[in-house]
């Protein structure tokens, strides 16, 4: 995306924004250097600043001062010599070999460090470099050209992540937002809303996500001997409650790649350390890879007793009657859908076989998951953007951080229990009139691009109120994993209407399809699967 020009102190006005809000939630939070290099901040001259910051949103972490040009600094050198005054710049630091290659042109690269061979390609270069291990300044490599390094990255990164909350946002969220191109519902930022609660908390996040970095790295190399050293120092945290998740995820991938590499009982470390799927489907299947079918049973009943999402329980019904075959005890049977199916043919056409159903049928629209979840995100918006604490970090979300969490529901009943006691009618209203008050505001629910009022209040209409209740319901079991599987068309006419799931030649039913159509049925809800081949072309 191609970004206009911005005003001189944009990002200035926005960093400052950031420091404001950091200082307010988590003035008590921040170390010694993280109050240094705000002193640093202040004491510089704002020009400089503009510069610093430029620097930290590029990839880094040197630069060859002589190519920095930005519209906003006049003077890129006497900006960067202000910022080496305040000690937020290191002019000529100390840099491996590597380092300089990857950041010089190919041809300087060849005359510092291959003279003797003009072709070398850059990343041959790297590699043949990359075991020196002699850190020496820049000049003394034998480069004439300045070359700086911001030193506050550490502080800077503790900022945003005190901000946000995470480390994916940047800065560039500030200017999306004013451009236009999002726009975010309002919430409280107050103190006591704030995610980390000590240093600790701050502390684990960065050690969690430089360790997924590494889980990355290893995975992009496919470095699998890597994994246990790897795994061992992500088992050796012990993370706070509100960071608890994050830590299971991570664990959950790495056991799931020790998994796949053979290291079984590794692997039943990492995920005996939590119940967040996929974890106790894992153990499931680690036991019935060595034969333990007994137990591999033991943990498929804990499944199905209680699954605590929708891939759980499917995956339940997939297997167990694999594991109750090796005991040799009798399989079991699930009852099948009661599914409606339909058939359809027509001539091939253009576009695709849901584009040219919506023609064949008429009085249809292509909308799969975004029109019912539109109706729920508007119904139930007082309860996504809940006031509950520690799930707001900064201005651009657009949903809640726990929006996925098994407590979800549990954390919102003050919001909950007054929307089921109102009328259909309340409904109805309150679904116009967040039309017409957020429209464009960011929610996970509702893609105001593809919607119009009209549709949305058809859909609405076409059901009671206790199978909006029921769909709402059944959704709030698992938000993630419940949101896709919608029927493809919504077919309305007057009085009448019908979900229909459109399926081309050779296509068959997901789990999560069966699982919203088996709803439907539940609730008394006209849906349809329509099965469509193609006639032949007719011929001249």
């Amino acid at each position: 995306m191609t970004l206009p020009r911005v005003p001189d102190n944009y990002y200035l006005d926005y960093f400052v924004r950031l420091i404001d809000l950091v200082k307010l939630r988590y003035g008590d939070l921040l170390c010694a250097a993280d109050r240094q290099f705000l002193q640093a901040i202040e004491q510089t001259d704002p020009v400089a600043v503009r510069l610093l910051i430029r620097l930290y949103l590029r990839k880094g972490p040197c630069f060859v001062s002589a190519k920095l040009r930005y519209h906003e600094v006049p003077d890129c050198a006497a900006a960067a010599a202000a910022l080496v005054a305040q000690g937020l710049i290191e002019a000529d630091p100390a840099v491996y070999a590597w380092q300089l290659i990857d950041l010089l042109p190919i041809a300087q690269s060849r005359q510092l460090f291959s003279p003797d061979d003009p072709r070398c390609r850059k990343t041959d270069l790297i590699t043949r470099w990359l075991a020196d291990e002699t850190l020496q300044p820049c000049s003394a490599w034998g480069l004439s050209e300045t070359i700086i390094q911001p030193t506050g990255a550490d502080s800077y990164r503790r900022l945003q992540l005190l901000y946000f909350g995470n480390e994916r946002q940047t800065l560039t969220e500030f200017v999306l937002e004013d451009l236009g191109l999002f726009q975010y519902e309002s919430y409280s930022l107050e103190r006591s809303n704030r995610l980390f609660q000590d240093a600790d908390d701050i502390t684990t996040t960065l050690a969690l996500s430089d360790l997924a970095d590494d889980f990355y790295r290893i995975c992009d190399a496919k470095d699998w001997s890597a994994l246990a050293d790897l795994a061992a120092q992500v088992l050796a945290l012990v993370p706070s409650e509100r960071l608890a998740r994050r830590w299971y995820r991570l664990l959950n991938r790495i056991g799931y790649r020790l998994e796949q590499a053979g290291d079984l009982d590794l692997a039943e470390t990492c995920f005996s350390t939590n119940a967040q799927p996929p974890a106790r489907e894992r153990l499931a299947r680690i036991a019935f890879k060595r034969g333990q079918y007994q137990d591999c049973l033991g943990q498929l009943q804990a499944i199905g007793s209680g699954p605590i999402c929708a891939e759980e329980s499917a995956f339940y019904r997939r297997f167990i009657n694999r594991v109750l075959g090796k005991l040799g005890q009798a399989k079991r049977t699930f009852p099948v859908p009661p599914l409606r199916v339909t058939r359809a043919h027509w001539v091939r056409g253009p576009g695709s076989v849901e584009e040219q159903a919506c023609e064949q049928l008429g009085d249809a629209v292509w909308l799969e998951n975004a029109l019912p979840l539109g109706v729920f995100g508007l119904l139930y918006w007082p309860v996504i953007f809940a006031d509950v604490p520690g799930v707001w970090q900064h201005p651009f979300q657009s949903a809640p951080t726990d929006l996925y969490d098994e407590d979800f529901c549990a954390q919102r009943q003050t919001w909950l229990a007054p929307l089921a006691t109102h009328t259909r009618a309340q409904w109805r209203n309150s679904l116009i009139e967040g039309w017409q008050t957020k429209y464009g505001l960011a929610n996970p629910f509702v893609h105001w691009s593809v919607l119009s009022l009209e549709v949305l209040l058809a859909c609405f209409d076409a059901l009671t109120q206790a199978q909006w209740l029921g769909l709402s319901e059944h959704l709030f079991t698992d938000l993630r994993r419940h949101r896709a599987g919608f029927p493809d068309l919504f077919q309305y006419h007057g009085d009448n209407y019908c979900f229909i799931e459109i399926k081309g030649p050779g296509d068959k039913l997901q789990d999560n399809q069966i699982n919203w159509l088996t709803q439907f049925a539940r609730l008394g809800i006209h849906a349809q699967v329509c099965y469509v081949r193609y006639d032949a072309q007719p011929t001249l």
